[in-house]
C-alpha cells in the first residue's frame, strides 16, 4: 500500500510516531515488531467511542507502511492537560473538573460491541509483572472476585491523553479501550496521577510532584460526584490496577508503586 506525503512529524511516542499528512489528517504510524493487537485495539476504541459521540479524533481507517503499521485520524489541534496544567496553575481545579466529567461522560457509554475486555488487558499484564508468585495469585484471584462490566473504559485515560481543543476535551491514544468496569478505569487513572513518570516535563518542574497527590486526590473526588460509583468499589481494583502497572518497561515509578502496595498491605 502506498504511503501519503509525510508533511511533517508532529509527534512521537515510545510505540508510535505521528505525521501530518494532506487532508487534515495524521497517520500514526506504530514502531516494527508492535504487537499487531495493540494497533486493531486502538482503531476499534476510538472508532467505537467515535461512534459513541465521543469528542475524539475520526478515523479513516488502518494503513500499512512496509512493516509498520498505522491509523489515519482526524488531526485535532489543542494542546495536552499535561502541558496546560503547569503553565495555568491557578486554574487547574476547573481544568480538572472538565477532565473528571470528560471521564464520566466516557463511562456513560456502552462497551457493547468492543472486541477487547478491560478484565483480559489487566490479567495479561499482572501476569507479565515483575513481582513475586505470591503476589500475582493475590492480584489476578482480586481480579476474578472484581465485576467485568459493560462500560467503554479508556483504559490509560491520564492528562498527557486529555486534548484540551477549543470544542472542549477530546480524548486521544485508545490504544488500551475496551469494555469493562468504570471503577477499574477509574483506579488506573487515579494511580497515574499519583506515580506516572510522565517524563521530562516533570524532571524539568520538579515542583508538580507536590501538586500530583492533590490532583489525584481532587480529580477521583469529582469524578464521584459525577457518578453513582462509590469510593470503595474503585478501592477494590487498587491492588489489581498497580500490580499489573509493574510490568517491565512500565512508565509508573515503581518504588512509589511498590510502597503504595505495601500500604495496602501487599509486600510485592
Amino acid at each position: 500500500m502506498i504511503v501519503p506525503h509525510l508533511v511533517a512529524l508532529v509527534g512521537a511516542g515510545a510505540s508510535a510516531e505521528v505525521f501530518r499528512i494532506s487532508g487534515g489528517r495524521v497517520l500514526k504510524l506504530y514502531r516494527e515488531g508492535l504487537d499487531p493487537g495493540v494497533v486493531e485495539r486502538e482503531h476499534d476504541g476510538v472508532r467505537h467511542a467515535q461512534d459513541q459521540g465521543l469528542h475524539v479524533p475520526r478515523t479513516f481507517g488502518m494503513h500499512e507502511c512496509g512493516n509498520r503499521r498505522g491509523i489515519i485520524l482526524e488531526e485535532v489541534r489543542g494542546t495536552t492537560l499535561l502541558r496546560t496544567l503547569p503553565l495555568r496553575v491557578p486554574q487547574w481545579r476547573p481544568l480538572l473538573r472538565r477532565f473528571a466529567d470528560y471521564h464520566a461522560m466516557i463511562h456513560r457509554c456502552s462497551g457493547e460491541g468492543l472486541r477487547h475486555a478491560q478484565h483480559d488487558i489487566v490479567r495479561v499484564r499482572i501476569e507479565q509483572a515483575a513481582v513475586s508468585e505470591r503476589v500475582r495469585r493475590d492480584a489476578l484471584e482480586r481480579l476474578d472476585a472484581l465485576p467485568r462490566g459493560d462500560r467503554l473504559c479508556h483504559g490509560d485515560f491520564h492528562p498527557g491523553n486529555a486534548l484540551l481543543t477549543r470544542h472542549g476535551i477530546a480524548a486521544i491514544d485508545w490504544s488500551n479501550g475496551c469494555s469493562g468496569d468504570p471503577a477499574g478505569d477509574v483506579a488506573r487513572t487515579e494511580l497515574l496521577f499519583r506515580y506516572s513518570g510522565f517524563g521530562r516535563l516533570l524532571r524539568t518542574w520538579p515542583a508538580l510532584n507536590l501538586l500530583r497527590p492533590l490532583a489525584a486526590s481532587f480529580y477521583l473526588a469529582e469524578y464521584l460526584r459525577r457518578t453513582a460509583i462509590a469510593e470503595t468499589q474503585v478501592a477494590a481494583w487498587r491492588i489489581p490496577i498497580a500490580v499489573a502497572a509493574l510490568v517491565p518497561d512500565s512508565r509508573v515509578h515503581r518504588p512509589s508503586v511498590l510502597q503504595a502496595l505495601e500500604r495496602l498491605g501487599v509486600s510485592a
